[in-house]
């Protein structure tokens, strides 16, 4: 027997799959509209069975927010470095320093794409077409997110390393240049990953170590690793790594869910159009590093 959740989400599924075959003319009560089209809850774009595997959720890993206009700031608490002071039996307690925040300014942005969704599959077929929708819709937005992200990530501090010298630079970064109370973790590009994935320690052990908790299953200095296609950190070939805090980092705010909806295209009628709102923002500079891989000078 299914659960109420889930006979929820199946009648969503329909409902969607109703407006997509009448051409956006049956608008089920149920289906959350826009002004634009029906939005596909987050819950049915990331069907198990329709999700990517191949590539990683950066989303997943950065501060999330909703928004309800087109702009504002968000407050991010700074790090506390002040500290208290001992004071004698019943003596009134001395003022505590007041907690420091820096405001993130952000602009929401609309992002469009189009599902190709002929004419004559929908005549011709009765095979739903959610697992379709799902799945394109969820690569584009994973991509799309993606990207923005990584646009901010190589904006971070600057480092220089090499091949010979990598870990023993990235170590300087994990354990001087980042504050210890940061949760650190790692994002590397794929060339990045093939240089870290030959090194050794003076035991002969690979420095890229398997996890069963690590999202992404990797780790280095025990820290969780994500990889990267080499595009979205530099271009191919190229080895770029980022170290730090992503969740502190970087802001990510969600003004509107996924939308789709009927727009004209002269070269068949129409066409499945996709859309998302949102913005992402440094929201601590301070959080992490780049690092380049290659002939420089390695960092001190």
């Amino acid at each position: 027997r299914i659960t109420e959740k889930e006979e929820k989400k199946e009648n969503r599924t329909r409902s969607i799959e109703s407006y997509i075959r009448s051409h956006g003319t049956v608008r089920d009560a149920g289906l959350k509209t826009g002004d634009i089209g029906p939005m596909i809850p987050e819950e049915i774009i990331y069907n198990p069975e329709a999700e990517v595997n191949s590539v990683y959720d950066l989303s997943k890993l950065v501060t999330k927010t909703p928004a309800t206009t087109a702009s504002g700031t968000y407050p991010i608490v700074k790090r506390a470095v002040a500290v208290m002071n001992t004071v004698e039996e019943l003596a009134e307690s001395p003022e505590l320093a007041k907690p420091e925040f820096e405001e993130v300014t952000w602009k929401i942005a609309t992002y469009r794409g189009k599902i190709p969704i002929s004419e004559e599959s929908l005549q011709d077929t009765q095979v739903p077409l959610m697992p379709v929708i799902q799945r394109n819709a969820g690569e584009q937005r994973l991509n799309t997110l993606n990207k923005a992200i990584s646009a901010k990530l190589v904006t971070f501090n600057a480092k220089a390393s090499t091949a010979d010298t990598v870990a023993d630079d990235l170590k300087h970064v994990l354990n001087v240049d980042l504050d210890p109370a940061y949760d650190k973790s790692i994002v590397l590009s794929q060339s990045a990953y093939q240089v870290l994935d030959t090194l050794k320690d003076k035991e002969g052990r690979y420095l890229l170590q398997e996890s069963i908790t690590a999202a992404s299953g990797l780790t280095l200095f025990g820290k969780p690793v994500v990889v990267v296609n080499d595009e979205l950190l530099g271009k191919v070939g190229e080895a770029h790594i980022w170290v730090g805090d992503l969740k502190r980092a970087i802001l990510y705010v969600n003004r509107v869910d996924t939308q789709i909806t009927w727009v004209k295209n002269e070269i068949y009628g129409q066409y499945l159009g996709l859309v998302m709102r949102f913005d992402v923002e440094v929201a601590d500079s301070d959080a992490g590093y780049f690092v380049t891989v290659g002939a420089g000078t390695p960092s001190k």
